[in-house]
């Protein structure tokens, strides 16, 4: 049996109502030698039955059962078997735009050290709708060197630990280089990916494309919804940098714990818990002082406000 060129990891539970769709956008990116490991984690939804009555694919198609492992596991027991010198990830809920593999196995192979790239994407609602992209939502300075080509990126590390920007659905990574540092980390309870991307970035080189390759969606109930816990899991993965002395990490620390402390403070502002947000804003600006920060804080310190002239008026 001939070797895949690339092996495409997608983990699922629970998504049959949208798999199909990400399996069908595999067919449209021009490759001739694809293996796909779908890693089916106990769902319940009919998922098994759907893979096993599926039509042919052009691909070879593998389907792996795990009992509720969580997406961290389900990956690495993909990643255990698959046969391709390079893996793409992607999630049962996104899809990729045609081609998008195509590129990204171009440029692995031209650079042959690379052990990650990854590119922009956008996000949408379940009805389809625009969220933006990610790159636009996060406002790099250094996306725009891509100009939409796949480029290296300098400072990987401590760029990637600024700003957590990688999409998962949107990687391909070396094989032997997601082996030498261990897969995706069981210890993390969330926020795995960004520590691969990290540990993956510390030992090889890193190419970005600002093109536009995936719809990533957002749902209720989805891994990323889980907030508290993913924050708290990114706290813990930012601890192993504080010891870092030099200026780029160091100011690249600044910089994550300054974000760290905005999604704080935005989920403080979910629950109408506005002292809370006002403190993780200014817990923020010690960080890295922004004016998009400042004003935050003072909408929640007028959001605060509101909120104790409606329960005095209330109690009156």
């Amino acid at each position: 049996m001939s070797v895949p060129v690339c092996s495409v990891v997608i983990p699922t539970r629970d998504c049959l109502k949208y798999l199909p769709t990400a399996l069908a956008t595999i067919d449209l990116q021009f490759c001739d030698s694809l293996e796909v490991v779908v890693i089916d984690d106990g769902s319940s939804d009919g998922t098994a039955e759907w893979l096993a009555q599926r039509p042919k694919t052009p691909f070879d198609l593998k389907v792996i059962r795990t009992e509720g492992v969580g997406p961290a596991a389900a990956r690495n027991r993909a990643l255990h078997i698959s046969r391709g010198e390079l893996v793409a990830f992607l999630d049962a809920d996104d899809a990729w735009m045609p081609g998008k593999l195509a590129r990204q196995i171009e440029f692995h192979r031209e650079h042959p050290d690379v052990g990650l790239s990854f590119t922009d994407y956008i996000h949408v609602n379940p009805d389809g709708k625009s969220l933006g992209t990610c790159f636009e939502f996060w406002r790099c300075d250094w996306t725009a060197a891509s100009n939409g080509e796949f480029v290296l990126l300098t400072d990987a590390e401590s760029r990637l630990l600024a700003t957590n920007l990688v999409g998962t659905s949107t990687v391909v990574a070396r094989k032997s280089v997601l082996e030498a540092v261990g897969g995706f980390s069981l210890a993390c309870r969330s926020a795995e990916d960004w520590d691969l991307w990290l540990r993956l970035a510390a030992v090889a080189p890193v190419g970005f494309s600002s093109a536009l390759t995936t719809t990533y969606l957002m749902r209720p109930g989805s891994e990323t919804a889980s907030r508290a816990r993913r924050l708290s899991s990114m706290r813990g993965i930012i601890e192993r940098y504080e010891t870092r002395s030099d200026k780029r990490m160091a100011k690249a620390l600044r910089i994550a714990n300054a974000r760290i402390a905005v999604a704080e403070a935005e989920h403080a502002r979910e629950d109408g818990n506005y002292p809370l947000a006002a403190s993780a804003h200014l817990k923020a600006m010690s960080f890295a002082p922004e004016w998009r920060i400042c004003r935050s804080m003072a909408s929640d310190l007028i959001g605060g406000a509101r909120a104790i002239m409606k329960r005095a008026i209330g109690t009156q």
